[in-house]
């Protein structure tokens, strides 16, 4: 067993512990978090800052509890449980290692990681930046409600109201980096832009499901998925016939990334 793990699993803790909080428990949690895999790799640097915060939240979801990013007495207790307890592989025991997951189940999962990391990044813009980020941090603020949202229906086996949620949750994120970054509304050569490109990943969707239907392939979820696509193509079009190439932008983005992901759901 390597240092990291048998610190780890010699944890023991005393007090809640969420962002800003400082201290060697912080480190062991940390290191035990490294060990469990529950979200990417974090620095032992004993701060408990918003990664050590995901990592957890993400910890809390792969074990059945409400996830909130904060390690309180139902986390306390969680690790009582099932903290320190390795196999020969370094996987915690009564972790989930179930990697069976059906096409909708999987779609929800890949939403929300990609939530998380765009939360990640958008939180660093915030930090670096030297603008006023009020409106980053609210839009912040509500991709972490819409990303918990998700998380509680993950675990009520709820996947398209989690998908749901956790888009909600990516486009918040990304409206804070954009805000945070100060950039100003798109041009109208920009929401055609975004318009063609929703409608040529439409075009590909829809080959796509084609040929997986031809092929015997189940394509209900990729249909539904095409539909919202072409769907938010309409909406981008009539906000831009109005004059609203913010929206007209934004909408046909929106299109574009549903018409991928009906692609990614057929794979």
């Amino acid at each position: 067993m390597s240092a990291s793990r048998a610190q780890a699993q010699n944890c023991g803790f005393y007090r809640d512990l969420g962002v800003g909080s400082r201290g060697s428990d912080v480190s062991c949690l940390q290191q035990y978090l490294n060990s469990a895999g529950a979200y990417g790799y974090l620095v032992t640097d004993g701060i408990y800052g918003n990664k050590t915060s995901q990592a957890v939240w993400s910890w809390q979801a792969q074990n059945g509890v409400v996830p909130s990013g904060y390690f309180g007495a139902s986390s306390r207790a969680l690790f009582s449980q099932i903290g320190g307890n390795y196999n020969s592989g370094g996987q915690v025991l009564g972790a989930s290692t179930d990697l069976s997951f059906t096409s909708k189940e999987a779609q929800a999962k890949q939403k929300i990681e990609d939530a998380m990391e765009e939360i990640e990044d958008a939180q660093d813009e915030i930090d670096d930046s030297n603008k006023n980020t009020d409106d980053a941090e609210e839009s912040l603020e509500d991709a972490y409600h819409d990303l918990l949202d998700a998380f509680r229906e993950y675990l009520v086996r709820n996947y398209d109201d989690a998908y749901d949620f956790a888009n909600d949750a990516l486009e918040n994120a990304e409206d804070a980096i954009d805000e945070a970054d100060g950039r100003s509304g798109g041009t109208r050569e920009d929401a055609e832009d975004a318009i063609d490109d929703a409608e040529d990943a439409i075009n590909d969707a829809e080959d796509e499901i084609d040929d997986a239907r031809d092929r015997g392939q189940n394509v209900n979820f990729a249909e539904d998925l095409l539909d919202e696509a072409e769907d938010l193509l309409n909406e981008a079009e009539d906000e831009f016939d109005d004059g609203d190439y913010d929206d007209a932008e934004d909408l046909a983005e929106e299109a574009e990334e549903f018409a991928d992901d009906a692609i990614d759901s057929l794979n």
